[in-house]
């Protein structure tokens, strides 16, 4: 919400120590077939051009790449429950990736990636689910004690606060967001005056950054009241580090992303001959091997069968190398702007094949 919400009062981050773009090996170099990386994360910075914004990139564990068609342009295919568009610019057409996020959520990637030509599959691999604690959620906005945050770590915590807060009267709430996408869920009803309220915004998008930057209390007799409308997946990253700064975190698990367990044949057909898979969530991930049927990719004969792997931030990377999909790759700051980058730059690292 930082500078986009001018009618709600701010309050300004401490600057990150984990902020800002780190330097590392180029594209090329860190893609070069029969190079077996260590294990330990590499990061390198993406800067595509003078009116670009740089982003850190990160990897963890190593990789063989491969490219699914030369660079020559085609065009897309089509297959039952997928969604394919493609634009003919010329660096980018012939190339094709995934999205898989739940459906509505591929909408903004999608527009990035059409207009640099590329051929977007949307493939939902994960749905949301109602949490257990969804129903107490418009009460405990309205508690008698008040809040002094709520603080809001996805989109889709997002949508649920406000489906709830509008049950409860609209009450006007200090909300903590984790970063702009989430906060952009909520900026209309900034803009309209039905929010006034503090809000707060960290200089990273995670939870870690949220944790070290959020203003609470020093008096250890008054402690800050945060209410936390989380998803059953969540970890406990947040309650936890609130608590050890002296916070009384109270958590409803309000939602649940689930893995989805099917899609059509025509449509993993086309995602596994893809060039790049994006993953915006863990449940995605394990949605991926379990359906996809590719197998460990842990070996160079074995991830000749694998497409590179582009995550919205470092939790999914986890995933990605604990189930044996290491070399993903993921933007030192988390967000669409990164992660938007962080694809383009592994499509760019792939070879021609003529």
């Amino acid at each position: 919400l930082l500078g986009a919400l001018p009618d709600a009062t701010h309050v300004s981050p401490e600057p990150s120590a984990v902020s800002g773009a780190a330097h590392g090996m180029s594209s090329m170099a860190m893609r070069a077939a029969s190079i077996s990386r260590a294990s330990t994360p590499g990061v390198r910075a993406c800067a595509r051009g003078p009116n670009t914004k740089s982003f850190a990139t990160r990897r963890l564990g190593s990789f063989h790449p491969r490219s699914r068609r030369g660079c020559a342009s085609s065009a897309p295919a089509s297959a039952e429950g997928a969604s394919v568009t493609t634009s003919l610019t010329p660096k980018y057409a012939g190339k094709r990736v995934v999205l898989t996020r739940e459906t509505g959520k591929n909408g903004d990637m999608r527009q990035r990636l059409e207009k640099h030509g590329v051929e977007v599959v949307e493939m939902p691999l994960i749905e949301t689910a109602v949490g257990v604690d969804r129903s107490r959620l418009a009460a405990a906005l309205v508690h008698e004690n008040g809040w002094d945050w709520i603080c809001i770590t996805s989109p889709e915590a997002a949508a649920v606060f406000l489906e709830a807060w509008e049950v409860a009267g609209k009450p006007d709430v200090p909300i903590a967001t984790v970063g702009k996408g989430t906060a952009r869920i909520l900026k209309s009803e900034y803009e309209s005056g039905a929010l006034t309220a503090a809000t707060f915004t960290p200089s990273t998008a995670n939870a870690e950054t949220l944790v070290a930057e959020l203003p609470v209390s020093g008096d250890v007799k008054k402690k800050t009241r945060v209410l936390y409308p989380a998803s059953a997946k969540a970890t406990s990253t947040l309650q936890d580090g609130l608590e050890a700064r002296n916070a009384e975190v109270t958590r409803l698990n309000t939602y649940s992303t689930e893995k989805v367990t099917s899609v059509s044949h025509d449509a993993m057909s086309l995602a596994r001959h893809a060039d790049v898979v994006t993953f915006g969530s863990p449940s995605a991930v394990k949605a991926w091997l379990a359906l996809s049927g590719l197998g460990d990719a842990g070996d160079a004969r074995g991830a000749k069968k694998h497409p590179l792997y582009a995550c919205i931030g470092g939790t999914s990377a986890k995933a990605c190398n604990k189930l044996g999909l290491p070399g993903a790759s993921f933007p030192q700051q988390p967000g669409v702007d990164g992660w938007e980058q962080t694809v383009l730059e592994a499509l760019d690292s792939l070879s021609c094949e003529r």
